[in-house]
């Protein structure tokens, strides 16, 4: 996973040593883990590559015969 993976999330309630209002980051595939004690702040961004085999060779070039 890449550090653009990341999404900032304000906390609601104590976690960790952390405050209400702290910002922090948290993996796109964690933010329901953190539903209930944190809101999020910014939408996720989208990676640059794609995730599907099947678009990813869409993308290379055609051989030429």
């Amino acid at each position: 996973m890449a550090d653009t993976d990341l999404i900032k999330m304000r906390l609601t309630f104590w976690r960790d040593g952390k405050k209400p209002g702290d910002l922090i980051d948290v993996p796109v595939d964690e933010v329901h883990r953190w539903k209930g004690y944190a809101e999020q702040v910014e939408a996720p961004k989208p990676t640059a590559k794609s995730a599907s085999p099947a678009a990813a060779a869409a993308e290379q070039p055609k051989a030429t015969k």
